[in-house]
């Protein structure tokens, strides 16, 4: 069972340094009602990315926020002091008005704090591909060594 097989990778990787684990699945396929459901059965802290456009970060002259913007996100989740942190609803993150590249973001997290993060689009090989983030084709990431569960 795939929620099985989430928690068991949280925990895998809970005892090393890059603690994010990716979600990924193509739009309708489920990432978001799975990533509620995780929260609700495990008590894990489900955020919707949205939380994070707030009129701190908006105010903030767009070089800086480039700057700023994984420092506010980082203390927003600490001061939840959540056992793993749920994000959802990521494609807020690749507003070009954030001006942050939001794999390295999660990234930069995954330091920091255990998190199951729903990826807006799909995995091949060694490649992430990021779904509607507003080009023409879908942006590519290099994949390696990240943690990833794919779902259908």
């Amino acid at each position: 069972m795939i929620i099985q097989q989430i928690v068991e990778t949280v925990r895998q990787v809970q005892k090393g340094q890059d603690r994010l684990v990716l979600l990924v699945g193509k739009p309708g396929s489920g990432k978001s009602k799975l990533l509620r459901e995780l929260a609700s059965m495990r008590g894990w802290e489900y955020i919707n990315c949205r939380v994070f456009l707030n009129d701190e970060l908006l105010e903030m002259v767009p070089k800086v926020r480039a700057l700023e913007a994984p420092n506010l996100i980082a203390r927003f989740l600490e001061s939840l002091r959540a056992e793993v942190i749920v994000l959802d609803d990521l494609q807020v993150l690749f507003a070009p008005v954030l001006q942050v590249d939001p794999l390295k973001l999660l990234q930069h997290l995954g330091k920091k704090f255990p998190i199951v993060a729903a990826w807006p689009g799909e995995y091949d090989q060694n490649t992430l591909f990021a779904a509607g983030s507003g080009q023409p084709k879908p942006k590519e990431y290099e994949a390696t060594g990240l943690t990833i569960v794919q779902i259908e």
